[in-house]
């Protein structure tokens, strides 16, 4: 599975925090009794702007491996999660971009990892047996939440947070992020402009 994983510098992840803990102060956002969700427009929040450039680095990079024919690429959304270490997350995919990723703000000791599926269902008509289970044989990997690691991924790849079994009640605090391309996709029979 194509997962591309960085190490930023965990000062971005004060600085991200702090962003994130205000903006909950402030009351914008969404929260229920498991969850806060900021806004899904973040990365226009100057205090986050070294995650940003970050962001957009990293993605260039991923796009450039991908040999992603483009004109640019932008951020579409980018918002916070805050829980509880041990919350779960759903199965899903992030529809209507190209990448879609993730940096672990805080990760109390263990917290909820992401876990990610082959979304292909046709990949599982015959499944042998295996001498060991590894991260190239098998349809499911995961990833531990770890203060300061970037993720990135094809959109189209199913992920969710598995439950965590934490002592702790500090918070997990995760800033999600989806990124698309401007381009002219032609094909032989379908042209699709991307602004």
């Amino acid at each position: 599975m194509p997962i591309y994983g960085q190490d930023s510098d965990l000062a971005i992840c004060e600085r991200a925090e702090e962003s994130v803990r205000q903006l909950r102060k402030s009351g914008r956002g969404t929260s229920d009794r498991t969850a806060y969700v900021t806004p899904d427009d973040i990365w226009r929040i100057d205090e986050l702007k070294s995650l940003v450039d970050l962001i957009m680095a990293e993605s260039n990079q991923v796009l450039n491996i991908l040999k992603v024919k483009r004109d640019s690429h932008y951020i579409s959304n980018m918002w916070a999660n805050i829980t509880h270490p041990n919350h779960r997350h759903h199965l899903h995919i992030h529809p209507n971009c190209l990448l879609s990723g993730l940096l672990y703000v805080t990760t109390p000791q263990a917290c909820g990892p992401t876990v990610f599926e082959d979304p292909r269902p046709g990949a599982r008509i015959l499944e042998p047996q295996y001498t060991e289970m590894t991260p190239f044989n098998s349809s499911r990997f995961t990833v531990a939440a770890e203060k300061g690691r970037l993720l990135m991924w094809p959109s189209y790849l199913l992920h969710a947070v598995d439950a965590g079994d934490s002592a702790s009640d500090d918070d997990r605090i995760v800033i999600a992020f989806n990124i698309m391309i401007r381009a002219t996709i032609e094909k032989i029979t379908a042209r699709l402009e991307l602004k």
